[in-house]
């Protein structure tokens, strides 16, 4: 069988067609989708309810000489017996015995591996690949993202705009269990209206602070010098403390001259994407605020922030009056 596979369109498949294997293992790193699909896949196999052909092992609970001996038993007045196995540390420090037991296994029993840490230099890992399938879990890519964000929304009776599900995932990032949540909050939100627009989401799913350090980066790069400190005032009425908005400039203009370089490399925006760890299309917002500065100026703002934490640190300033003294410098960068 195939080594590895994308896990929803395996599971998925697997239960159409009923034609399940007698090993699986299911990991990555999107819990959301990797959980749902566990779920699936047992439901398929067996009722849950059947508490003598289903257990479930949990981290030091699952031994490998209890889960051979439950799944070496014939299924009782069933089709067949289901273990799920999570977290065993077995695909991180191998296990000789059970390594031993799988080309064993009974075919009246399915045995279901989910973890969150996989060697795949493993030797279990490479036996599994070869008598069972591996299902794998990544964050889907961002047009799906917005599609199943979308079909969320319309489960939950309201319309989203396109704007609205961009600006969702820009301000939440693409954990799907978060995101599953905030579709929660703002379809109860705007329930009445039937319709969730982007301006919901930036009230209900933005975080005030970053969001206003964001806008505030956007003003510094167009030398706006009222819009800027009209932000850096709206941050202090937020009782954000000055080390911690210097913290937030910081990574800002590192994740800038990361985008500077990224753009003279020629790579795309969905590398870009990758390289500064955001969602695509926030790359846009990244370039254009890295395009008024040069590469040197980029780096002489970073070496300005860490000037004022130093001087903060050090107790040559105060570190209300080291930002502020930052933050004007930068309007002159």
């Amino acid at each position: 069988m195939a080594a590895e596979a994308n896990g929803m369109n395996l599971i998925k498949s697997d239960i159409a067609n009923q034609t399940f294997a007698n090993i699986y293992l299911m990991g990555g790193s999107e819990k959301y989708l990797l959980y749902q699909f566990r779920d699936n896949l047992v439901n398929a196999l067996i009722d849950k309810d059947d508490t003598m052909n289903f257990v479930v092992y949990k981290g030091e609970d699952a031994k490998a000489d209890s889960i051979i001996e439950f799944a070496s038993t014939m299924p009782f007045l069933a089709e067949r017996r289901v273990v799920l196995v999570e977290n065993s540390g077995f695909f991180k420090n191998g296990c000789e015995e059970m390594e031993e037991f799988l080309p064993e296994i009974p075919e009246t029993t399915c045995l279901i591996f989910v973890e969150d840490t996989i060697d795949k230099r493993c030797k279990i890992y490479k036996t599994i690949s070869k008598l069972g399938k591996v299902a794998m879990f990544e964050t889907p890519d961002e047009k799906t993202l917005l599609a199943w964000l979308n079909g969320l929304f319309a489960q939950a009776g309201i319309k989203a705009e396109y704007q609205a599900l961009e600006r969702l995932v820009e301000a939440v990032g693409q954990d799907m269990c978060m995101l599953s949540n905030e579709v929660k909050k703002l379809a109860a939100y705007c329930m009445d209206k039937g319709t969730v627009e982007s301006a919901d989401v930036s009230l209900l799913s933005v975080s005030q602070i970053e969001g206003k350090i964001f806008d505030m980066m956007d003003a510094l790069s167009r030398k706006d010098k009222e819009r800027t400190l009209s932000l850096y005032s709206d941050l202090l009425a937020l009782r954000e403390p000055a080390m911690r908005i210097l913290y937030l400039i910081a990574r800002q203009f590192n994740l800038l001259v990361r985008a500077k370089i990224a753009l003279e490399e020629n790579k795309s925006q969905s590398e870009i994407a990758a390289f500064l760890k955001v969602p695509p299309f926030t790359v846009k917002k990244y370039m254009t605020q890295s395009n008024a500065y040069t590469r040197t100026q980029l780096l002489s703002c970073i070496n300005w922030c860490q000037e004022a934490d130093m001087d903060i640190k050090t107790g040559r300033k105060r570190d209300s009056v080291a930002v502020e003294l930052l933050i004007i410098k930068l309007l002159h960068a």
